[in-house]
């Protein structure tokens, strides 16, 4: 993903394993061996046994240490210039996560710590822990601050508000007085949790909505006096000690829209109103309030049984989503697990409308033989990824499709599974034989492995030209031969090694004039004049030739 992506996420959430002391499936070669750190850190005595196996020595965590620092200076490269990384941990590795990002992504650009309180767990005999981390860095926190971006989230509870005004003022024909005493009694019906229930303030009601009578005095003081006329009585209002918020233009106007609270009488100072639909984001708090215990039972019913446990909850990947992407930014999450963000990122675009897109990255991890994911079939982790975003996509088209009004909601994905190259790979090895050298040189004539797809060549090639592998491939036909054109013509290639192609086949190919012609070498069939003709004509057409 280095080449291609490389500055381009504008978000990466990641939920790694936590550090239980266990083996990790991730087998790196990052770290070095366990016989040469015991020896570092003096763990091995003079007659070279181990001397401690103690959990408080550095061992216990150096290899959960060692698996997450690498992805984690990988991940910072992937990152925009304003994007963010949030790494879900537990109590047990918080503190060694936090210097690990300390050193790759800064001190300075420490955003903060998210606090999830997902739910009371009853396994404990001292303290029972009740809340998650959420580890949050920007790429450069500077470069938010230099532009003004800010991170804002809706305010929870405003909808059920928005279908009780609306209940009000049709059940009142109309009568706002009326309906907004109604609104006031049904706050006070709340219970006191209810997040409705913090915005009891903005209980009034007019023509453009819910609104509360806020402050209109200038804030510290020193404000413009002026006079301003009672619309009842025509008398001068009594002018607020600090003086008006506004300049006396810009209150003329307010007064004119209806945006001007006045009171029965000019011995009260009018009030401006603050309308809930111009209010509704906020800066997050550091502590979200959601049970993690909702996430397991919703993930249940749409997969059909417990196939995961303890996945993260959507709403709340949601919320990071929505604070701190846009439109057509790009999410990764490579610890994707059971697909959580994916399935986030379609749902906030069915919501808003956006065009994220999301890159889940996931090792096939084997389920345990007695588990629940094995019963259902899931052999691998991975394969739980792709089903479940599978089946959030549908479930989403489904629940949204009124709200869409005909318009196309993009749940698709393209799933790619990681193996070694099709091409042939060179030895290196000083301790070679003559007749293995001659052999490899021999072997080293075909560039391709034999009974490779075409399709699996290609996508080797984008990557290597630097191109995602989200870009739009079609197959053509030109001159008799089949062609993939991707990104709409601008690359050409002909990748089949049992068709060798004439030249009047090639002249036809360079004569649509791609950016770039990518031909398998194989295809020549060891024509090298073929070959050199081939090169002539890209040269004519200054089309950049690119033989795999």
């Amino acid at each position: 993903m280095q080449k291609h992506y490389y500055g381009k996420i504008k978000m990466i959430y990641i939920d790694p394993p936590y550090n239980t002391g266990n083996d990790f499936v991730y087998n790196d070669n990052y770290a070095d061996s366990i016989g040469s750190y015991l020896e570092l850190t003096g763990q091995i005595d003079g007659d070279g046994k181990l001397s401690t196996n103690s959990e408080s020595a550095g061992r216990f965590h150096s290899s959960w240490l060692n698996m997450m620092y690498p992805r984690l200076k990988l991940a910072r490269n992937l990152l925009t210039p304003d994007g963010a990384v949030f790494i879900s941990i537990d109590e047990a590795e918080i503190g060694n996560l936090k210097q690990i990002c300390n050193e790759v992504f800064g001190e300075n650009n420490l955003i903060g710590s998210i606090i999830w309180a997902a739910g009371r767990k009853n396994d404990s005999k001292f303290i029972s822990a009740s809340h998650e981390y959420i580890l949050c860095y920007a790429r450069s926190k500077s470069v938010l601050l230099e532009n003004g971006i800010t991170w804002k989230v809706r305010k929870k509870g405003l909808d059920a508000i928005y279908v009780a005004v609306e209940k009000f003022v049709r059940e009142s024909g109309g009568d706002y007085d009326v309906s907004s005493a109604a609104l006031k009694a049904w706050y006070k019906s709340l219970a006191d949790g209810d997040a409705s229930k913090k915005h009891k303030h903005y209980s009034r009601i007019d023509e453009r909505g819910v609104y509360f009578p806020g402050d209109i005095s200038w804030p510290g003081g020193g404000g413009p006096t002026y006079e301003v006329l009672h619309p009842v009585t025509g008398q001068p209002v009594k002018v607020p000690s600090r003086g008006w918020r506004f300049q006396k233009d810009v209150m003329n106007q307010h007064i004119e829209d209806n945006r001007v609270l006045f009171g029965a009488t000019e011995d009260a100072v009018p009030t401006f109103k603050r309308y809930l639909k111009d209010t509704e984001l906020e800066v997050p708090y550091s502590v979200f309030y959601q049970d993690g215990r909702a996430a397991t039972k919703r993930l249940t019913s749409l997969m059909g049984s417990k196939v995961f446990d303890f996945p993260k909850d959507e709403y709340v990947l949601q919320t990071l989503l929505a604070m701190t992407t846009e439109n057509h930014d790009i999410v990764l999450d490579f610890f994707a697990g059971s697909g959580t963000t994916a399935h986030a990122v379609m749902q906030l675009n069915a919501e808003d409308g956006g065009s994220r897109r999301c890159i889940s990255v996931q090792l096939p991890e084997p389920t345990s033989e007695k588990s629940e994911a094995r019963k259902a079939g899931y052999s691998t982790i991975s394969e739980i990824t792709r089903e479940r975003i599978r089946r959030a996509g549908m479930k989403i088209i489904e629940e949204e499709s009124a709200k869409l009004d005909g318009q196309a909601l993009d749940v698709g994905f393209r799933a790619y599974k990681l193996v070694d190259t099709n091409f042939t790979k060179w030895k290196v090895d000083s301790d070679l034989s003559e007749d293995e050298l001659t052999s490899l040189f021999t072997n080293f004539e075909d560039s391709a492995n034999d009974g490779a797809l075409p399709e699996a060549l290609l996508t080797e090639v984008l990557l290597k030209l630097g191109f995602s592998l989200t870009e739009k491939i079609e197959s053509i036909e030109v001159a008799g031969l089949s062609v993939f054109s991707v990104a709409y013509g601008l690359v050409m290639a002909y990748l089949d090694e049992q068709t060798q192609p004439t030249l009047d086949q090639l002249r036809a190919l360079v004569a649509l004039e791609p950016e770039r012609l990518v031909i398998l070498d194989d295809a020549f069939h060891g024509n090298d004049e073929l070959k050199t003709n081939l090169v002539q004509e890209c040269r004519a057409h200054n089309v950049d030739l690119w033989t795999a």
